[in-house]
């Protein structure tokens, strides 16, 4: 009852329309949020670039990993991260990039070029020409044999005017990628915080384009997957550990199995 007498007063005295402008900007904040803003993790991906350190060379077989901070995060001491790999791996061989790679060279008895791109900055923008991305055409002539496309948490979040726009730019990402000439083997996941417009997103561009799909957000529901205790910052402790770094390896590599039977 006292909430009631409460917005009772404040009706009288702010004007109907203030209040409902109010609401519109209330409700527009919360669209335009992103989940690495929702999870504490928006100081993450400052001035990412789209360089890609390879992991070797003269390997036998080349994977490509298009990612976000969960994938390469150089350091950030403002916030108690001092890595430059994924966070928040305790170490660089147990990130989900290296430990796809090293599962893939066990399976296959060979070595591996690596290949990771942090696309935070794209993800931010998607509404950009790809075609303006030099890193990108270059990614299509080195002519990988797997590809990863693990982003979508820096995007914002979608409604229906905004999410075929989405999908589009997913499309246009992997397709060049699906088609180029090595044929690569293609996994795209969903968001690993759950968001359910961008992985619906994700779905359907893998579908378009005949790329695999895989689900990741069932492992961002579980606290044990997570850096949680680990880490001051929440938006640190809140990306993947060691466990679910292991995880999304997983998740990934069988994607890629499922697809080569």
């Amino acid at each position: 009852m006292k909430n009631m007498k409460i917005t009772s007063c404040l009706s009288s005295i702010v004007p109907p329309a203030a209040v409902a402008a109010a609401a519109v900007l209330a409700s527009t904040a919360a669209a335009e949020q992103t989940d690495a803003q929702r999870m504490g993790a928006e100081e993450m991906n400052k001035g990412a670039t789209l360089a890609a350190p390879d992991h070797s060379t003269g390997g036998s077989f080349k994977v490509l990993v298009y990612g976000n901070s969960i994938a390469l995060h150089g350091p950030a001491p403002q916030i108690g991260w001092t890595n430059n790999w994924g966070m928040a791996a305790s170490a660089r061989e147990k990130d989900f990039a290296h430990l796809l790679v090293a599962d893939l060279e066990a399976k296959r008895g060979e070595k591996a070029d690596l290949r990771i791109r942090n696309l935070a900055s794209l993800e931010r923008n998607f509404k950009v020409d790809l075609s303006d991305f030099a890193e990108l055409a270059e990614d299509v002539a080195w002519a990988p044999d797997y590809v990863v496309i693990a982003i979508g948490e820096n995007a914002k979040n979608l409604d229906d005017e905004s999410k075929p726009i989405y999908k589009d730019f997913l499309v246009s990402l992997a397709r060049p990628l699906v088609n180029c000439a090595s044929k690569p083997l293609v996994v795209m996941r969903s968001p690993f915080w759950r968001n359910v417009p961008k992985a619906e997103c994700t779905a359907a561009a893998a579908a378009e384009v005949g790329a695999i799909y895989v689900d990741a957000s069932p492992l961002g529901d579980v606290a044990e997957n997570k850096a949680i205790g680990l880490f001051a910052h929440n938006g640190v402790a809140n990306h993947p550990g060691d466990l679910g770094m292991r995880r999304l390896a997983d998740l990934i590599l069988a994607g890629f199995s499922s697809a080569a039977h």
